[in-house]
């Protein structure tokens, strides 16, 4: 039977609010019938996670002239000598084009460099594809960026931990691991 239709789209705060005392998913049928599709896991993922970018990571980007993505590949490649293509897609879990999009962009603006294995990089081939030849490394500019915007972002984050309670960040972090160890085999699984 279908659930009655909503008048309009709560935002993330309202939509919290609005949402069942009672967890849905400890009653949710052996195939899921009695789940509503706002009640999915991958669905509140997916809204927490852009909540979360929207009020905890956006604050502390708006003022570095970083978007998200190039925030991502920025750490990424801070943590590494360097890195290749291949890495940085695995690593940010970014699908290819938005990695040669993002690195390209950050490229452009002196952040990271882009050499061959053998030699660097001509123009021409920093403007084509990217490769898995092709490694990735942060510039001097770019770490001191990256150092600059560092300390906001963990301030940032401690302010979002602390909505937390420690048991519920020992809850959340345990389960948060155990879903990106085992979410790829159930890809697997079909």
């Amino acid at each position: 039977m279908a659930k009655a239709k909503r008048t309009r789209v709560l935002p993330a705060a309202e939509h919290g609010e609005a949402m069942a005392a009672q967890c849905p998913w400890l009653a949710p049928g052996e195939s899921g019938e009695h789940l509503d599709i706002m009640d999915f896991p991958t669905f509140m993922l997916t809204r927490l996670a852009a909540t979360a970018r929207n009020a905890v990571t956006m604050n502390y980007l708006e003022t570095s002239g970083l978007s998200l993505p190039e925030w991502r590949l920025l750490t990424l490649v801070a943590r590494y000598v360097a890195l290749s293509f291949s890495e940085v897609t695995i690593g940010s879990s970014m699908d290819k084009g938005q990695v040669s999009r993002t690195l390209h962009s950050i490229h452009r603006k002196g952040l990271i460099t882009l050499n061959s294995a053998a030699q660097a990089v001509s123009a021409t081939a920093v403007q084509s594809a990217l490769s898995p030849r092709v490694e990735v490394s942060i510039t001097p500019s770019g770490q001191a960026l990256f150092e600059q915007i560092l300390p906001l972002a963990q301030a940032r984050q401690v302010k979002l931990l602390a909505l937390m309670s420690q048991a519920e960040r020992e809850v959340f972090y345990t389960v948060g691991r155990r879903l990106l160890q085992h979410l790829p085999l159930l890809d697997e699984e079909g």
